[in-house]
């Protein structure tokens, strides 16, 4: 991994140089996110942040060209990347209705399925391959959707989506997922620690649906690979489906219970809000890191017991462990905001 060394400080570098250059240019490119019902920020911020991750990843990745013979099996991830990056970048702007943006998604990740991305499905430890034979290109699109969608839910705190992506990100590129062994990852990885300079409250960017579509797309493609003709040979493996899955699950749990407080309150499942659990901790004092770091601890944690106590001592233990983190995460975190009315204005200027 040492040849990856200079194609990760080009791309911390480029990215963290990048920011405060855009930022300036964001409002008169309407790059610029405006508070809205669901934002934890009371002025306006430029949303620049996932074009300096794309600019230093690139930069990253031509260092890691220049440096280390690797030719293979990157159109699959780089094509769908970029369109989902587009995707997000037009989102942000402002010219993409909900139907629409939808439907780029779609095509988005029927793109990725087209240029041979395919979900892995290895085993790990007590969890078993999961494999869907001829359904697998399906739900191969449909994989890379729904994590697209997480992610673009769970952007609502400085930090949150950066911390998150890290954790999977860097288990990718130490799993040797994906191009190079795992140097697209961690590449990708150092791209963003770039741009966390800016990121930390008061954050002087965020990174906007360009950054959390393509951060989306490269943590579901972890769990994806590219096959080949041999199957002992593929072109570029994947990180084993529950490693990959894991580190989701906190970001899939607060979404659920969004929802259902949601529907449960007659409000529209759609709408806009700041009532995740991240941010009503906001709400009552908790920082902007603080909370997001939790969710990047849960997250590491989650990875960890899916890839280190699961296969030390069995399943039962792993499921032990995770109810025993998830109650006291879930009933802490909602007993201590249990004072704060839903649909409470946000406390504090940032997002």
């Amino acid at each position: 991994m040492t040849e990856c060394f200079p194609g990760l400080l080009a791309a911390f570098l480029v990215a963290m140089a990048l920011v405060p250059v855009l930022a300036r240019g964001a409002f008169r490119l309407g790059l610029v996110d405006t508070p809205s019902a669901r934002s934890m920020h009371s002025e306006p911020v430029p949303r620049v942040g996932g074009i300096a991750v794309l600019v230093g990843l690139f930069a990253g990745l031509t260092m890691v060209f220049l440096t280390f013979d690797a030719t293979q099996g990157w159109g699959p991830y780089i094509v769908p990347l970029v369109l989902y990056f587009a995707i997000g970048l037009a989102d942000d702007v402002g010219y993409l209705s909900t139907r629409r943006k939808l439907f780029l998604q779609i095509v988005a990740a029927a793109s990725a399925v087209m240029l041979g991305l395919r979900w892995g499905g290895d085993a790990i430890g007590p969890f078993a391959e999961l494999r869907f034979g001829w359904m697998t290109p399906h739900m191969t699109a449909l994989w890379l959707f729904a994590v697209v969608m997480l992610v673009n839910f769970v952007d609502g705190i400085d930090l949150i989506t950066s911390t998150v992506a890290v954790v999977v990100l860097g288990a990718a590129a130490g799993g040797g997922a994906g191009p190079a062994g795992g140097f697209l990852y961690a590449v990708a990885a150092a791209a963003v620690l770039g741009m966390v300079v800016w990121n930390v409250t008061p954050a002087r960017v965020f990174p906007g649906d360009s950054a959390t579509h393509m951060l989306g797309f490269l943590m579901a493609a972890a769990a994806c690979g590219v096959p080949s003709g041999d199957p002992l040979a593929p072109v570029t493996a994947a990180l084993p489906w529950a490693a990959a899955s894991a580190p989701l699950l906190p970001g899939v749990i607060d979404v659920a219970m969004g929802i259902y407080g949601k529907v449960k309150r007659g409000v529209p499942v759609h709408a806009a809000h700041s009532d995740h659990l991240y941010q009503r901790l906001t709400k009552i004092g908790w920082t902007h890191a603080g909370s997001a770091l939790r969710y990047g601890v849960l997250a590491l944690v989650a990875l960890a017991l899916v890839t280190r106590v699961a296969p030390a001592y069995g399943l039962l233990a792993c499921v032990g462990v995770s109810v025993a983190v998830l109650i006291w995460h879930l009933a802490g975190g909602w007993s201590a905001t249990r004072r704060v009315p839903w649909g409470a204005s946000a406390n504090g200027d940032s997002a």
